[in-house]
């Protein structure tokens, strides 16, 4: 009888530890699988600013917001952008811009020529937080060419044989008083203009870029060269509105050693196996510029 009595007692306490585990199983998966609140952030656009004098246009074509709470990358997102932050409190938040580099959907970087957007924003559910970045360039950017065809003379070159010149119009402007325009008579068939020489740009890989803005009626080939080789090249596609690039030289300088000259280069070429598809190319350029450390 007592050992019948002591079997009741073991499974009565086996069923009610059975039971208190079961219910704390329950509550963690409710705690874990609850779906949480989040607070949001939205931003539309990065505003750029410039000290023109040694940085040259203020224009920009930033895509991305690289987006940084308490040092921590928490992700990068394509503007215009409004997404989620499972954060409560107040936390410090850096906003970087990021762009397509050389124009390519699929290269996305973070441009590192420009500062960062730093807030102390306070999160809280259900809350969304509009922020309006405003950025400039980092201070010791350093401009190895500027040309914004606002001098009286442009700074180019030109390749023997070349069928013409960038002439300075004022009927066809991105900013400022006048911009650059090639353009070939339907007997021309060949031109290439060259940026004055540069060097020391690059220390172990640091990054060098072009930046310009652009429209064009036919692809133009962008390059870079030394005295004796051509080293990269881009090509710029159709637009008939004015568009901003930034073409990343980096890894084509890195390929070469110290105080080799280089040159940006700007040619269309027709050939009989690829005539032009118009029967007067004609480009437009603005604001040209090459940064580095």
């Amino acid at each position: 009888m007592h050992y019948i009595k002591k079997n009741r007692l073991v499974n009565a306490f086996k069923t009610v530890f059975y039971i208190t585990v079961l219910m704390s199983i329950v509550s963690c998966s409710k705690d874990n699988f609850e779906a949480k609140i989040p607070a949001y952030i939205t931003i539309d656009k990065f505003t750029v600013t410039s000290n023109y004098a040694i940085h040259g246009s203020s224009s920009s074509n930033i895509t991305d917001v690289w987006v940084y709470i308490n040092d921590d990358l928490v992700g990068t997102y394509e503007l215009p952008a409004r997404f989620p932050v499972l954060k409560e409190g107040t936390y410090n938040v850096k906003f970087y811009a990021g762009i397509k580099d050389n124009g390519v959907s699929g290269l996305r970087e973070r441009y590192l020529f420009y500062t960062a957007h730093e807030e102390q924003i306070t999160f809280e559910k259900g809350n969304e937080i509009k922020v309006e970045p405003q950025i400039t360039y980092i201070s010791s950017t350093q401009t190895a060419w500027l040309e914004d065809f606002e001098s009286p003379a442009t700074s180019f070159t030109y390749t023997t044989g070349s069928d013409t010149t960038i002439n300075k119009v004022n009927t066809d402007v991105f900013e400022g008083n006048a911009s650059g325009q090639v353009y070939l008579q339907s007997y021309m068939d060949f031109f290439e203009a060259k940026s004055p020489a540069f060097s020391n740009v690059s220390s172990i890989g640091s990054p060098v870029y072009l930046e310009l803005n652009f429209k064009t009626n036919e692809p133009i080939l962008v390059g870079l060269k030394t005295d004796d080789d051509n080293i990269g090249i881009v090509n710029l596609n159709t637009t008939s509105t004015w568009k901003k690039i930034y073409i990343n030289l980096t890894p084509a300088i890195s390929q070469k050693p110290a105080n080799t000259n280089f040159y940006v280069f700007f040619g269309i070429q027709s050939s009989a196996s690829s005539p032009f598809q118009t029967s007067n190319p004609e480009f437009y350029l603005d604001n040209i510029k090459i940064l580095h450390y």
